[in-house]
């Protein structure tokens, strides 16, 4: 009896990922507005009432992928490599940006789900990822960082969003900005030359 238990309760859990990984892919594609459950059970090749049975309705399953995105989003990562920047002052300030810019670059190319529906909730107005309680605690634990534990002079909340938009729109714009330009922004090359690019901006 408990190894069928166990074998219903891995099926469940590979049914709720597959679920879960088709609602970003669509997500991401289509927006929330556009993106039905059918598709997404068609996708993830579950029956029909699955996802409401996992997660309640389609509105709690968008939540719960924003949140499994940023369960290791770049803010988490943003953080813990201030946090080894403060344990360790006598790192090269050039050479800590340059971990923390190639980090987030990283990131974002290894994620291009992440930036689609980022990039979708901002023409909606932030509906939900605006109210992410882990977002919104994690960027202030970061500003946190920034001004108590490195000693931050200049404004922490200018500096993270200048970081952070620097490294996101060649990335989120390569279809529509870079393109035109004659520019790559997933080649190897031009991200060395953005990362140094913008810690040369960034360090004044």
């Amino acid at each position: 009896m408990k190894k069928k238990s166990t074998r219903r309760t891995e099926a469940a859990e590979v049914s709720k990922k597959a679920i879960l990984d088709a609602a970003e892919a669509l997500f991401a594609e289509k927006g929330y507005e556009a993106t039905s459950l059918q598709e997404i059970c068609d996708l993830a090749g579950v029956t029909r009432g699955l996802p409401n049975y996992f997660f309640g309705s389609k509105e709690e399953l968008y939540r719960s992928v924003l949140e499994r995105i940023f369960a290791l989003s770049l803010t988490h990562e943003l953080l813990r490599l201030l946090r080894e920047r403060a344990q360790n002052p006598d790192t090269d300030v050039r050479d800590g940006l340059r971990i923390v810019v190639e980090s987030l670059l990283d990131f974002f190319v290894a994620h291009p789900t992440f930036i689609r529906i980022t990039e979708w909730e901002a023409l909606n107005g932030g509906r939900y990822l605006g109210n992410l309680p882990r977002l919104i605690g994690t960027l202030h634990e970061a500003v946190q960082v920034l001004h108590e534990e490195i000693g931050w002079r200049d404004e922490a909340e200018q500096f993270l969003i200048d970081l952070v938009a620097l490294c996101w729109f060649p990335l989120a714009q390569a279809d529509t900005f870079m393109k035109p330009l004659g520019l790559d922004a997933h080649d190897p090359e031009f991200l060395a030359r953005r990362r140094e690019h913008v810690i040369s901006l960034l360090l004044g």
